[in-house]
Protein backbone atom coordinates (compact mmCIF):
# COMPACT_ATOMS: atom_id res chain seq x y z
CA UNK A 1 0.00 0.00 0.00
CA UNK A 2 1.48 3.54 -0.99
CA UNK A 3 1.18 6.06 1.69
CA UNK A 4 2.30 9.46 2.05
CA UNK A 5 5.67 9.80 4.88
CA UNK A 6 5.50 11.81 7.64
CA UNK A 7 6.73 14.98 7.59
CA UNK A 8 9.21 14.15 10.45
CA UNK A 9 10.44 11.16 8.34
CA UNK A 10 10.99 13.33 5.22
CA UNK A 11 12.86 16.14 7.10
CA UNK A 12 15.09 13.54 8.32
CA UNK A 13 15.57 12.34 4.55
CA UNK A 14 15.80 16.28 3.49
CA UNK A 15 18.66 16.44 6.02
CA UNK A 16 20.77 13.04 4.69
CA UNK A 17 20.34 14.09 1.12
CA UNK A 18 22.33 17.12 1.77
CA UNK A 19 23.90 16.82 4.74
CA UNK A 20 26.21 14.16 5.34
CA UNK A 21 29.68 15.47 7.85
CA UNK A 22 30.65 18.58 8.92
CA UNK A 23 32.21 19.51 5.37
CA UNK A 24 28.47 19.75 4.34
CA UNK A 25 27.45 22.22 6.54
CA UNK A 26 30.62 24.28 5.96
CA UNK A 27 30.21 24.10 2.66
CA UNK A 28 26.03 25.39 2.57
CA UNK A 29 27.74 28.41 4.58
CA UNK A 30 30.44 29.62 2.64
CA UNK A 31 28.85 29.47 -0.60
CA UNK A 32 26.11 31.17 1.30
CA UNK A 33 28.49 33.71 2.25
CA UNK A 34 30.13 34.06 -1.04
CA UNK A 35 26.75 34.76 -2.72
CA UNK A 36 25.93 37.17 -0.45
CA UNK A 37 28.93 39.21 -1.63
CA UNK A 38 31.25 38.83 1.40
CA UNK A 39 34.86 39.56 1.16
CA UNK A 40 35.38 38.50 4.34
CA UNK A 41 34.86 35.41 6.34
CA UNK A 42 35.22 33.95 9.79
CA UNK A 43 35.25 30.08 10.46
CA UNK A 44 35.73 28.37 13.85
CA UNK A 45 35.68 24.93 14.48
CA UNK A 46 35.33 22.61 17.68
CA UNK A 47 35.81 18.63 17.38
CA UNK A 48 36.18 18.69 13.43
CA UNK A 49 32.17 20.34 13.49
CA UNK A 50 30.96 17.27 14.90
CA UNK A 51 30.45 19.66 17.97
CA UNK A 52 29.91 23.31 16.25
CA UNK A 53 30.37 24.94 13.52
CA UNK A 54 30.37 28.73 13.29
CA UNK A 55 31.05 31.09 10.05
CA UNK A 56 30.75 34.78 9.95
CA UNK A 57 30.75 36.94 6.88
CA UNK A 58 30.41 40.64 5.94
CA UNK A 59 27.45 39.88 3.47
CA UNK A 60 24.74 41.91 2.76
CA UNK A 61 22.55 40.14 5.56
CA UNK A 62 19.15 38.50 5.89
CA UNK A 63 16.26 41.15 6.87
CA UNK A 64 15.01 40.41 10.43
CA UNK A 65 11.33 39.56 8.46
CA UNK A 66 13.02 36.60 6.38
CA UNK A 67 14.91 34.91 9.02
CA UNK A 68 12.40 32.19 9.53
CA UNK A 69 11.37 31.75 6.11
CA UNK A 70 15.07 31.20 5.00
CA UNK A 71 15.66 27.97 6.71
CA UNK A 72 12.24 26.31 4.97
CA UNK A 73 12.53 24.07 2.61
CA UNK A 74 12.48 25.44 -0.55
CA UNK A 75 12.79 29.11 0.13
CA UNK A 76 15.16 31.45 -0.88
CA UNK A 77 15.96 34.75 -2.86
CA UNK A 78 18.31 33.13 -5.60
CA UNK A 79 16.63 31.11 -8.25
CA UNK A 80 14.30 32.49 -10.90
CA UNK A 81 15.37 30.09 -13.84
CA UNK A 82 16.76 26.75 -13.95
CA UNK A 83 18.39 27.86 -17.21
CA UNK A 84 20.50 30.92 -16.37
CA UNK A 85 21.67 29.86 -12.29
CA UNK A 86 24.57 32.96 -11.24
CA UNK A 87 24.72 31.58 -7.79
CA UNK A 88 26.71 29.01 -6.17
CA UNK A 89 23.58 27.79 -4.02
CA UNK A 90 20.16 27.89 -5.72
CA UNK A 91 18.05 25.27 -4.41
CA UNK A 92 16.93 26.70 -0.81
CA UNK A 93 17.65 23.29 1.16
CA UNK A 94 20.95 24.04 2.62
CA UNK A 95 19.68 25.81 5.94
CA UNK A 96 16.17 23.50 5.73
CA UNK A 97 18.86 20.22 5.77
CA UNK A 98 20.98 21.32 8.49
CA UNK A 99 18.25 22.90 10.94
CA UNK A 100 16.74 19.33 10.53
CA UNK A 101 20.17 18.02 11.34
CA UNK A 102 21.30 19.93 14.29
CA UNK A 103 21.00 22.89 15.86
CA UNK A 104 21.15 26.73 14.31
CA UNK A 105 21.13 29.98 15.32
CA UNK A 106 21.40 32.43 12.70
CA UNK A 107 22.22 36.11 13.39
CA UNK A 108 22.23 38.43 10.74
CA UNK A 109 21.45 42.48 9.81
CA UNK A 110 21.30 43.78 6.28
CA UNK A 111 23.27 47.68 6.12
CA UNK A 112 19.98 49.39 6.12
CA UNK A 113 18.36 47.75 9.72
CA UNK A 114 18.04 49.21 12.46
CA UNK A 115 19.62 46.39 14.72
CA UNK A 116 20.10 42.92 14.11
CA UNK A 117 18.26 39.34 15.06
CA UNK A 118 18.80 36.02 15.81
CA UNK A 119 16.97 33.05 15.08
CA UNK A 120 17.06 29.75 16.72
CA UNK A 121 16.12 26.66 14.91
CA UNK A 122 15.95 23.27 16.09
CA UNK A 123 13.60 20.80 14.32
CA UNK A 124 10.08 22.74 14.59
CA UNK A 125 10.83 24.78 17.51
CA UNK A 126 11.52 28.34 16.09
CA UNK A 127 12.57 31.58 18.46
CA UNK A 128 13.49 35.36 17.20
CA UNK A 129 15.82 37.35 19.37
CA UNK A 130 16.58 40.69 18.69
CA UNK A 131 19.60 42.77 19.40
CA UNK A 132 22.56 44.82 18.01
CA UNK A 133 24.52 43.41 15.56
CA UNK A 134 27.39 44.23 13.24
CA UNK A 135 26.72 43.99 8.94
CA UNK A 136 26.31 40.63 7.85
CA UNK A 137 25.76 37.03 8.96
CA UNK A 138 26.98 34.86 11.62
CA UNK A 139 25.62 31.20 11.67
CA UNK A 140 26.24 28.39 14.52
CA UNK A 141 25.66 24.74 13.72
CA UNK A 142 26.07 22.35 16.88
CA UNK A 143 25.32 18.97 18.17
CA UNK A 144 25.43 17.82 14.52
CA UNK A 145 22.82 14.75 14.17
CA UNK A 146 22.10 14.76 17.69
CA UNK A 147 18.77 13.90 17.00
CA UNK A 148 20.02 11.47 14.63
CA UNK A 149 22.09 8.84 15.89
CA UNK A 150 23.02 6.51 13.21
CA UNK A 151 24.15 9.40 11.20
CA UNK A 152 26.22 10.55 13.87
CA UNK A 153 27.89 7.06 14.19
CA UNK A 154 28.66 7.48 10.40
CA UNK A 155 31.10 10.32 11.31
CA UNK A 156 34.70 9.40 11.54
CA UNK A 157 37.20 10.84 13.80
CA UNK A 158 37.59 14.83 14.25
CA UNK A 159 40.83 15.15 12.68
CA UNK A 160 39.51 13.33 9.15
CA UNK A 161 36.61 15.58 9.41
CA UNK A 162 38.84 18.60 10.05
CA UNK A 163 40.85 17.63 6.96
CA UNK A 164 38.05 17.49 4.92
CA UNK A 165 37.12 20.94 5.75
CA UNK A 166 40.62 22.35 5.60
CA UNK A 167 40.49 20.49 2.05
CA UNK A 168 37.10 22.35 0.95
CA UNK A 169 38.13 26.14 2.29
CA UNK A 170 41.88 25.96 0.72
CA UNK A 171 39.69 25.13 -2.52
CA UNK A 172 37.43 28.14 -2.29
CA UNK A 173 39.84 30.05 -1.68
CA UNK A 174 42.25 29.04 -4.32
CA UNK A 175 39.49 29.93 -6.63
CA UNK A 176 38.40 33.00 -4.44
CA UNK A 177 41.97 34.72 -3.99
CA UNK A 178 40.55 38.22 -3.13
CA UNK A 179 38.65 36.39 0.48
CA UNK A 180 40.07 37.19 3.92
CA UNK A 181 39.63 33.89 5.32
CA UNK A 182 39.97 33.10 9.10
CA UNK A 183 40.01 29.50 10.73
CA UNK A 184 39.96 28.85 14.28
CA UNK A 185 39.90 25.30 15.16
CA UNK A 186 39.43 23.88 18.82
CA UNK A 187 41.03 28.03 20.08
CA UNK A 188 43.55 27.86 18.13
CA UNK A 189 43.79 30.36 15.02
CA UNK A 190 45.15 28.14 12.28
CA UNK A 191 44.70 29.92 9.18
CA UNK A 192 44.60 34.04 8.85
CA UNK A 193 44.94 34.62 5.00
CA UNK A 194 44.96 38.19 3.71
CA UNK A 195 43.61 37.55 0.52
CA UNK A 196 45.29 38.31 -2.88
CA UNK A 197 45.53 37.24 -5.94
CA UNK A 198 45.60 34.03 -7.77
CA UNK A 199 49.52 33.77 -6.81
CA UNK A 200 49.20 34.49 -3.31
CA UNK A 201 46.36 31.79 -2.82
CA UNK A 202 48.46 29.83 -4.05
CA UNK A 203 52.07 30.27 -2.84
CA UNK A 204 49.60 30.46 0.87
CA UNK A 205 48.30 26.77 0.32
CA UNK A 206 51.19 25.14 -1.65
CA UNK A 207 54.43 27.11 -0.99
CA UNK A 208 56.45 29.67 -2.75
CA UNK A 209 57.94 26.83 -4.88
CA UNK A 210 55.16 25.77 -6.53
CA UNK A 211 53.62 29.19 -7.04
CA UNK A 212 56.76 30.56 -8.30
CA UNK A 213 56.87 27.73 -11.06
CA UNK A 214 53.24 28.68 -11.99
CA UNK A 215 52.32 30.90 -15.41
CA UNK A 216 49.59 33.27 -15.33
CA UNK A 217 46.85 32.87 -17.84
CA UNK A 218 44.62 35.48 -19.06
CA UNK A 219 42.23 34.95 -21.98
CA UNK A 220 38.65 36.53 -23.26
CA UNK A 221 36.90 35.48 -26.17
CA UNK A 222 33.38 36.80 -26.70
CA UNK A 223 31.25 35.06 -24.06
CA UNK A 224 34.17 33.37 -22.46
CA UNK A 225 36.83 34.38 -19.84
CA UNK A 226 39.63 32.25 -18.58
CA UNK A 227 42.24 33.24 -15.64
CA UNK A 228 44.30 32.13 -12.89
CA UNK A 229 47.68 30.08 -12.80
CA UNK A 230 48.91 26.77 -15.13
CA UNK A 231 52.59 25.06 -14.63
CA UNK A 232 55.41 25.05 -16.48
CA UNK A 233 55.42 21.62 -18.31
CA UNK A 234 58.42 20.52 -15.86
CA UNK A 235 56.15 20.85 -12.88
CA UNK A 236 53.69 17.79 -13.41
CA UNK A 237 52.25 15.36 -11.00
CA UNK A 238 50.98 11.94 -11.87
CA UNK A 239 47.29 12.50 -10.31
CA UNK A 240 44.76 15.28 -11.03
CA UNK A 241 44.83 16.81 -7.50
CA UNK A 242 46.27 19.77 -7.69
CA UNK A 243 44.65 20.96 -11.40
CA UNK A 244 41.34 22.70 -10.11
CA UNK A 245 38.57 24.18 -12.02
CA UNK A 246 35.68 26.18 -11.64
CA UNK A 247 33.05 27.65 -13.29
CA UNK A 248 31.25 30.91 -12.87
CA UNK A 249 32.81 30.73 -9.09
CA UNK A 250 31.96 26.87 -8.58
CA UNK A 251 34.63 24.40 -8.09
CA UNK A 252 33.60 21.13 -10.31
CA UNK A 253 35.24 18.26 -10.88
CA UNK A 254 36.44 18.73 -14.74
CA UNK A 255 34.56 17.31 -17.70
CA UNK A 256 36.49 14.54 -19.54
CA UNK A 257 36.08 17.05 -23.32
CA UNK A 258 37.93 19.93 -21.34
CA UNK A 259 40.55 18.21 -19.64
CA UNK A 260 41.26 16.45 -22.87
CA UNK A 261 41.80 19.28 -24.26
CA UNK A 262 44.05 21.53 -22.13
CA UNK A 263 46.56 18.07 -22.25
CA UNK A 264 46.05 18.54 -25.73
CA UNK A 265 47.54 22.65 -25.37
CA UNK A 266 50.70 21.01 -23.86
CA UNK A 267 51.21 18.08 -25.77
CA UNK A 268 54.73 16.74 -25.80
CA UNK A 269 55.59 19.14 -23.00
CA UNK A 270 54.04 16.18 -20.48
CA UNK A 271 54.69 13.07 -20.16
CA UNK A 272 52.50 10.31 -20.66
CA UNK A 273 49.94 9.83 -17.76
CA UNK A 274 51.54 13.56 -16.02
CA UNK A 275 48.54 16.54 -15.56
CA UNK A 276 49.91 19.81 -14.89
CA UNK A 277 49.67 22.22 -11.65
CA UNK A 278 47.42 24.63 -11.73
CA UNK A 279 43.80 26.66 -10.40
CA UNK A 280 41.49 27.93 -13.41
CA UNK A 281 38.14 29.78 -13.36
CA UNK A 282 36.16 29.55 -16.31
CA UNK A 283 33.58 32.21 -16.59
CA UNK A 284 30.35 32.18 -19.60
CA UNK A 285 26.95 33.16 -19.55
CA UNK A 286 24.81 31.60 -17.01
CA UNK A 287 22.35 30.44 -19.63
CA UNK A 288 24.92 28.29 -21.37
CA UNK A 289 25.94 25.36 -18.57
CA UNK A 290 23.88 23.49 -16.36
CA UNK A 291 24.73 22.98 -12.65
CA UNK A 292 21.48 21.04 -11.65
CA UNK A 293 22.98 18.13 -12.86
CA UNK A 294 24.00 16.18 -9.14
CA UNK A 295 23.43 16.36 -5.94
CA UNK A 296 26.53 17.84 -4.50
CA UNK A 297 26.76 20.50 -7.62
CA UNK A 298 30.23 18.83 -8.30
CA UNK A 299 29.80 18.02 -11.74
CA UNK A 300 28.19 20.49 -14.76
CA UNK A 301 27.31 20.52 -18.17
CA UNK A 302 27.64 22.58 -21.12
CA UNK A 303 25.13 23.43 -23.61
CA UNK A 304 27.89 23.40 -26.10
CA UNK A 305 31.03 21.64 -24.83
CA UNK A 306 33.22 21.72 -28.03
CA UNK A 307 33.04 25.32 -28.43
CA UNK A 308 34.14 25.68 -24.79
CA UNK A 309 37.13 23.05 -24.70
CA UNK A 310 38.04 24.82 -28.38
CA UNK A 311 38.56 28.37 -26.19
CA UNK A 312 40.60 26.49 -23.37
CA UNK A 313 42.92 24.59 -25.43
CA UNK A 314 43.23 27.79 -27.63
CA UNK A 315 44.09 30.27 -24.39
CA UNK A 316 46.51 27.48 -23.36
CA UNK A 317 48.21 26.98 -26.03
CA UNK A 318 48.75 30.62 -26.56
CA UNK A 319 49.95 30.90 -22.71
CA UNK A 320 52.31 28.88 -23.37
CA UNK A 321 53.35 30.28 -26.73
CA UNK A 322 54.43 33.16 -24.56
CA UNK A 323 56.81 31.61 -22.69
CA UNK A 324 60.43 29.94 -23.23
CA UNK A 325 59.71 26.54 -22.01
CA UNK A 326 62.27 23.43 -22.31
CA UNK A 327 60.14 20.34 -22.90
CA UNK A 328 60.55 17.39 -21.11
CA UNK A 329 62.34 14.43 -22.87
CA UNK A 330 59.73 12.61 -24.81
CA UNK A 331 59.31 9.10 -23.07
CA UNK A 332 61.78 6.44 -24.11
CA UNK A 333 59.83 3.79 -26.59
CA UNK A 334 61.56 0.37 -26.26
CA UNK A 335 62.55 -0.63 -29.83
CA UNK A 336 60.69 -3.79 -31.08
CA UNK A 337 62.68 -7.03 -29.95
CA UNK A 338 63.60 -5.19 -26.77
CA UNK A 339 61.17 -6.08 -23.56
CA UNK A 340 61.27 -5.51 -20.03
CA UNK A 341 62.69 -7.82 -17.60
CA UNK A 342 60.25 -10.62 -17.98
CA UNK A 343 58.55 -11.24 -14.68
CA UNK A 344 60.20 -14.46 -13.24
CA UNK A 345 62.69 -15.58 -11.40
CA UNK A 346 65.93 -13.56 -11.97
CA UNK A 347 68.44 -14.90 -13.73
CA UNK A 348 71.98 -15.74 -12.63
CA UNK A 349 74.20 -13.33 -15.12
CA UNK A 350 77.58 -12.92 -16.32
CA UNK A 351 78.68 -9.15 -16.37
CA UNK A 352 79.70 -8.23 -19.35
CA UNK A 353 80.64 -4.86 -19.80
CA UNK A 354 79.30 -1.33 -19.09
CA UNK A 355 77.77 1.23 -22.04
CA UNK A 356 77.76 4.93 -21.08
CA UNK A 357 78.80 4.85 -17.39
CA UNK A 358 75.26 3.48 -16.76
CA UNK A 359 73.60 0.40 -18.52
CA UNK A 360 75.70 -2.65 -17.18
CA UNK A 361 75.38 -5.65 -19.84
CA UNK A 362 75.40 -9.24 -18.92
CA UNK A 363 74.27 -12.15 -20.53
CA UNK A 364 72.13 -15.36 -19.16
CA UNK A 365 70.10 -18.32 -20.75
CA UNK A 366 70.82 -17.16 -24.33
CA UNK A 367 69.87 -13.34 -23.52
CA UNK A 368 71.33 -10.04 -23.74
CA UNK A 369 70.56 -8.11 -20.57
CA UNK A 370 70.85 -4.05 -20.32
CA UNK A 371 70.51 -3.47 -16.29
CA UNK A 372 70.63 0.32 -15.20
CA UNK A 373 72.89 0.62 -12.45
CA UNK A 374 71.12 3.48 -10.37
CA UNK A 375 67.36 1.91 -10.99
CA UNK A 376 69.04 -1.76 -9.49
CA UNK A 377 71.19 0.14 -7.04
CA UNK A 378 67.80 2.12 -5.64
CA UNK A 379 65.91 -1.07 -5.49
CA UNK A 380 68.58 -3.08 -3.48
CA UNK A 381 68.70 0.27 -1.11
CA UNK A 382 65.20 0.35 -0.87
CA UNK A 383 64.64 -3.41 0.03
CA UNK A 384 67.42 -2.98 2.81
CA UNK A 385 65.68 -0.20 4.21
CA UNK A 386 62.00 -1.88 4.35
CA UNK A 387 63.82 -4.60 5.69
CA UNK A 388 65.35 -2.66 8.68
CA UNK A 389 61.97 -1.24 9.29
CA UNK A 390 60.55 -4.40 9.63
CA UNK A 391 63.29 -6.25 12.17
CA UNK A 392 64.89 -2.82 13.98
CA UNK A 393 63.07 -1.62 17.01
CA UNK A 394 62.35 2.62 16.83
CA UNK A 395 65.00 4.74 18.73
CA UNK A 396 63.59 7.21 21.39
CA UNK A 397 65.32 10.50 20.67
CA UNK A 398 67.10 11.90 23.36
CA UNK A 399 66.94 15.23 22.38
CA UNK A 400 63.54 15.41 20.60
CA UNK A 401 63.28 17.73 17.10
CA UNK A 402 61.05 19.97 16.71
CA UNK A 403 58.96 20.39 13.81
CA UNK A 404 56.18 22.62 12.27
CA UNK A 405 53.42 20.89 10.64
CA UNK A 406 50.91 22.79 8.31
CA UNK A 407 47.05 22.44 9.55
CA UNK A 408 46.82 19.82 6.64
CA UNK A 409 49.87 17.72 7.79
CA UNK A 410 48.87 17.63 11.45
CA UNK A 411 45.22 16.39 10.67
CA UNK A 412 47.18 14.07 8.47
CA UNK A 413 48.98 12.89 11.39
CA UNK A 414 46.58 12.69 13.84
CA UNK A 415 44.50 10.71 11.71
CA UNK A 416 47.17 8.26 10.90
CA UNK A 417 49.12 8.43 13.80
CA UNK A 418 48.37 4.27 15.03
CA UNK A 419 49.58 3.35 11.43
CA UNK A 420 52.78 5.76 11.68
CA UNK A 421 53.49 4.24 15.18
CA UNK A 422 54.24 0.94 14.27
CA UNK A 423 57.02 1.76 11.96
CA UNK A 424 58.22 3.70 15.37
CA UNK A 425 57.06 7.72 13.87
CA UNK A 426 56.19 9.26 16.63
CA UNK A 427 55.38 13.00 17.02
CA UNK A 428 53.78 14.82 20.08
CA UNK A 429 52.19 18.48 19.72
CA UNK A 430 53.85 21.35 21.32
CA UNK A 431 52.06 23.86 21.09
CA UNK A 432 50.50 25.89 18.21
CA UNK A 433 51.55 24.67 14.58
CA UNK A 434 54.52 23.10 16.48
CA UNK A 435 55.02 19.66 17.19
CA UNK A 436 57.95 17.30 19.25
CA UNK A 437 59.43 13.94 17.29
CA UNK A 438 59.96 11.79 20.20
CA UNK A 439 61.13 8.69 18.51
CA UNK A 440 62.21 7.59 14.59
CA UNK A 441 63.40 4.38 13.00
CA UNK A 442 66.47 3.14 13.58
CA UNK A 443 67.89 3.41 10.40
CA UNK A 444 67.33 7.04 10.22
CA UNK A 445 69.59 7.78 13.20
CA UNK A 446 72.45 10.22 12.51
CA UNK A 447 70.26 11.97 9.22
CA UNK A 448 69.20 14.50 10.93
CA UNK A 449 68.83 16.85 7.49
CA UNK A 450 65.96 13.63 6.30
CA UNK A 451 63.82 14.05 9.70
CA UNK A 452 61.64 16.81 8.32
CA UNK A 453 61.17 15.27 4.79
CA UNK A 454 60.67 11.99 6.03
CA UNK A 455 57.99 13.59 8.07
CA UNK A 456 56.34 15.61 6.15
CA UNK A 457 56.54 12.51 3.05
CA UNK A 458 54.68 10.32 5.46
CA UNK A 459 51.89 12.44 5.62
CA UNK A 460 51.69 13.54 1.95
CA UNK A 461 49.78 10.71 0.45
CA UNK A 462 46.53 8.93 0.64
CA UNK A 463 47.57 6.07 2.88
CA UNK A 464 49.99 5.76 5.09
CA UNK A 465 51.67 2.94 3.78
CA UNK A 466 51.78 4.09 0.67
CA UNK A 467 53.08 7.31 1.65
CA UNK A 468 55.73 5.35 4.14
CA UNK A 469 57.05 3.58 0.55
CA UNK A 470 57.56 6.88 -1.25
CA UNK A 471 59.76 8.26 1.41
CA UNK A 472 61.56 5.27 1.67
CA UNK A 473 61.75 5.54 -2.12
CA UNK A 474 63.31 9.15 -2.46
CA UNK A 475 65.71 7.99 0.47
CA UNK A 476 66.76 4.58 -1.63
CA UNK A 477 67.39 7.27 -4.40
CA UNK A 478 69.74 9.60 -2.44
CA UNK A 479 72.54 7.37 -1.65
CA UNK A 480 72.09 5.48 -5.00
CA UNK A 481 74.96 5.21 -7.63
CA UNK A 482 74.83 7.76 -10.21
CA UNK A 483 75.02 7.65 -13.69
CA UNK A 484 78.90 8.78 -14.80
CA UNK A 485 80.10 6.54 -11.93
CA UNK A 486 82.64 3.79 -13.11
CA UNK A 487 82.19 0.20 -11.63
CA UNK A 488 84.97 -2.15 -11.53
CA UNK A 489 83.92 -6.09 -12.93
CA UNK A 490 83.54 -7.20 -9.32
CA UNK A 491 81.76 -4.64 -7.98
CA UNK A 492 79.29 -4.42 -11.23
CA UNK A 493 78.95 -8.68 -10.86
CA UNK A 494 78.04 -8.03 -7.01
CA UNK A 495 75.52 -5.01 -7.64
CA UNK A 496 73.79 -7.99 -10.38
CA UNK A 497 73.99 -10.93 -8.49
CA UNK A 498 72.41 -8.87 -5.62
CA UNK A 499 69.93 -7.61 -7.47
CA UNK A 500 68.53 -11.14 -8.14
CA UNK A 501 68.25 -11.47 -4.52
CA UNK A 502 65.43 -8.72 -3.99
CA UNK A 503 61.82 -9.70 -4.06
CA UNK A 504 61.14 -7.06 -6.60
CA UNK A 505 64.53 -7.04 -8.68
CA UNK A 506 62.09 -5.73 -11.71
CA UNK A 507 61.44 -2.33 -10.77
CA UNK A 508 63.18 0.56 -8.88
CA UNK A 509 61.03 2.21 -6.15
CA UNK A 510 59.90 4.85 -8.60
CA UNK A 511 58.14 2.20 -11.36
CA UNK A 512 61.00 2.22 -13.89
CA UNK A 513 62.38 -0.93 -15.05
CA UNK A 514 65.31 -1.85 -13.83
CA UNK A 515 66.60 -4.14 -16.98
CA UNK A 516 65.64 -4.99 -20.19
CA UNK A 517 66.56 -7.89 -21.88
CA UNK A 518 67.09 -9.00 -25.96
CA UNK A 519 67.01 -12.56 -27.15
CA UNK A 520 69.70 -13.92 -29.11
CA UNK A 521 66.92 -15.09 -31.67
CA UNK A 522 66.29 -11.70 -32.30
CA UNK A 523 69.67 -10.70 -32.56
CA UNK A 524 69.75 -13.51 -35.31
CA UNK A 525 66.81 -12.21 -36.88
CA UNK A 526 68.12 -8.48 -37.00
CA UNK A 527 71.85 -9.62 -38.38
CA UNK A 528 69.83 -12.07 -40.67
CA UNK A 529 71.06 -15.16 -39.53
CA UNK A 530 69.19 -18.12 -39.79
CA UNK A 531 69.22 -19.23 -36.14
CA UNK A 532 71.22 -19.09 -32.93
CA UNK A 533 73.75 -20.89 -32.46
CA UNK A 534 73.78 -24.40 -31.33
CA UNK A 535 77.43 -24.60 -29.49
CA UNK A 536 79.08 -21.92 -27.29
CA UNK A 537 82.17 -21.51 -28.93
CA UNK A 538 81.39 -21.70 -32.69
CA UNK A 539 82.72 -18.51 -34.64
CA UNK A 540 81.44 -17.87 -38.19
Amino acid sequence: MIRKLPAELIREIAAGEVINAPVDVVKELVENALDAGASRLEVILQEGGTESITVRDNGVGIAREDLALATEAHSTSKLESLTAINTLGFRGEGLFAIRNAALIQLSSRPAKQLGGATLLAEGEELSLLEHPAPTGSSVTVSKLFHRLPARRQTLEHPATETKKILTLLSRYLLHHPQLRLKLVIDQTEHWNYAGGNFQEAVKFFWGPVTANRLLKIESEQAAFRLSGLLSRPELCRPRRDRLLLAVNGRPVRWPEALLKALLQAYRELLVSGQYPVGVLNLNLAANEVLVNTAPDKSRIRFLNEAKVAAFLQEAVTSMLSQHPLAPALPGLQTAEGVAPAPRQNFPKMRYLGTFRDLYLLAEAAGQLWVIDQHAAHERIIYEELIKRCRSEAPIELSVPELLTLSPEEAAGYLERREELALIGLVLEPFGSDTWRLRSIPAFLAGHSELLLEVVKGSLGRNSAEEAWRMVLGRLACLPAIKAGHKLANTEAQTLINTLGQCETPWACPHGRPTALVLSELELARRFGRRGIRAVQNVRT
